[in-house]
């Protein structure tokens, strides 16, 4: 038997699956995050490191309630809330709480008032590095304000005029790749915090709601899915 892992960050959980080569769940687990910070109607933030301390709780469960071989498992599908933002420090942690997408802030470019913040990503772009060191993320997460990101050609601008309304260059933004594409690979540090295989390649998906969609059968332009998740969303 083969196997995939399938990561999926929420707003109010993080869960994760081991799936055979026919979709079907061997094990799953889920871990609740803890109460979003609001201390007025413009805020709302992840305390601490949550989305990372979660998928940990999450993946240590996962595996030691799988039964099969870690050789087995062939690859990890990375997908977390879309339209947040982060945040992180030139070595992929945290510089400031993650920004929720319920959060106002997220209409404004970045204020130069965070200290020792070297790139602005995204929860995937921040997941990624924590788990494979790679400075990478899914072009398919780039919901709202982040730069001047070009969505038909699933791009950064090359134009560095572009970047000043948004208060960051180009150096700020990691590198973009497609859904389906190789992000890295589990190193040996996050193997260790996980029990997730070391060297297993994780691969992009894209945003929590995008990832929903396709996984319901919203594949043409004939079906609309209705998702009651934390709010209530029409899909088309």
């Amino acid at each position: 038997m083969k196997y995939v892992i399938g990561i999926d960050g929420g707003t109010q959980s993080t869960k994760v699956g081991i799936y055979d080569l026919e979709g079907r769940i061997i094990c799953e687990e889920k871990v609740m995050l803890r109460p979003l910070l609001v201390p007025d109607a413009d805020t709302a933030e992840h305390p601490e490191d949550d989305l990372w301390d979660s998928l940990v709780t999450a993946c240590q469960r996962l595996m030691r309630k799988f039964e099969g071989s870690k050789k087995d498992i062939l690859g990890i599908g990375l997908g977390s809330i879309r339209c947040c933002r982060t945040y992180l420090k030139k070595d992929g942690t945290l510089a400031y709480p993650v920004i929720n997408w319920m959060d106002k802030r997220l209409a404004k470019p970045y204020q130069n008032d965070i200290k020792d913040m070297a790139y602005l990503s995204t929860t995937t772009g921040y997941l990624t590095v924590r788990m494979t060191g790679q400075f990478k993320d899914t072009a398919a997460n780039y919901e709202g304000v982040y730069g001047p990101f070009d969505k038909k050609e699933w791009k950064w601008s090359d134009d560095p005029q572009d970047y000043k309304e948004y208060n960051i260059t180009r150096e700020n933004l990691f590198d973009l790749v497609m859904p389906g594409d190789l992000l890295g690979y589990v190193t040996k540090e996050a193997s260790e915090a996980t029990l997730l295989p070391e060297g297993c390649p994780v691969i992009a998906t894209a945003n929590d709601k995008a990832a929903e969609g396709l996984g319901a059968g919203l594949r043409d332009d004939g079906s609309v899915l209705v998702s009651l998740g934390t709010y209530i969303g029409g899909m088309m």
